[in-house]
């Protein structure tokens, strides 16, 4: 389905003129306000990404990825084969007050957002010495649609078939409440929470059947117990 087919529908189930490019802007206004609703809800694998970067020589601050994220999943630097550790901002001026050490890269900091591009900004502690290449694992949001993006097939678009009756019935039912048709919009509600479980439920079989054994039974060893700095072991 293509956006310009799902704003077609809304406003065939709205019951108003599929003609009509001011309620064609106003359907799709809702699409995306029905995705900004759904994308906190869940996890959703289908928002999961990942990108590499370059590291320059004396820079601290980047922004790895053009784009709206919503969690952070995992840094590591591959060029030196490790992980990076992700900090808060007190522990990471606590590294390095004046900001002045340079080498290898430890760990990153989500410095808040570029005011200039609106894109999220990381800094990095060390200050790099030289080249890297960082492989990052986030998880996007979806940006408000426009005209421009009527032609586009929703998945081009982020959006995995099984969720699209979520959006359609979500954006008809706020269609239906500026309407007046609240009994109407129950019943797209009602559609749209059904069509929400079954995607959740499928969220859920992402992962596959999987049997997570005890830790201690892993290794085959005894089962260790550390409590401060001592330890204790039991068979």
């Amino acid at each position: 389905m293509t956006l310009a087919q799902a704003i077609t529908l809304v406003l065939r189930r709205t019951g108003l003129s599929t003609s009509v490019e001011g309620l064609q802007d106003q359907a799709r206004t809702y699409l995306s306000l029905s995705v900004a609703e759904i994308v906190p809800m869940v996890p959703w694998w289908w928002l999961d990404r990942t990108t590499t970067f370059a590291t320059v020589a004396s820079t601290r601050t980047y922004s790895p990825v053009s784009a709206n994220v919503t969690a952070w999943h995992s840094f590591v630097d591959v060029t030196n084969d490790r992980p990076l550790t992700i900090v808060g901002p007190d522990e990471y001026d606590l590294l390095d007050l004046d900001q002045g050490d340079t080498g290898t890269v430890e760990a990153v900091f989500l410095a808040g957002m570029d005011t200039s591009t609106g894109y999220p900004e990381i800094e990095l502690w060390r200050t790099p010495s030289a080249v890297a290449t960082i492989r990052v694992r986030y998880r996007i949001d979806i940006d408000e649609w426009t005209s421009s993006n009527d032609a586009s097939d929703f998945i081009t678009l982020g959006i995995p078939r099984i969720v699209e009756s979520i959006l359609v019935h979500g954006a008809t039912a706020l269609y239906m409440e500026e309407e007046g048709d609240d009994s109407s919009a129950r019943l797209e509600r009602a559609r749209h929470q059904a069509a929400l479980a079954m995607a959740r439920r499928q969220h859920g079989n992402m992962q596959g059947n999987r049997n997570y054994p005890p830790i201690r039974n892993r290794a085959g060893g005894d089962l260790f117990l550390r409590i401060g700095s001592g330890a204790a072991s039991a068979p």
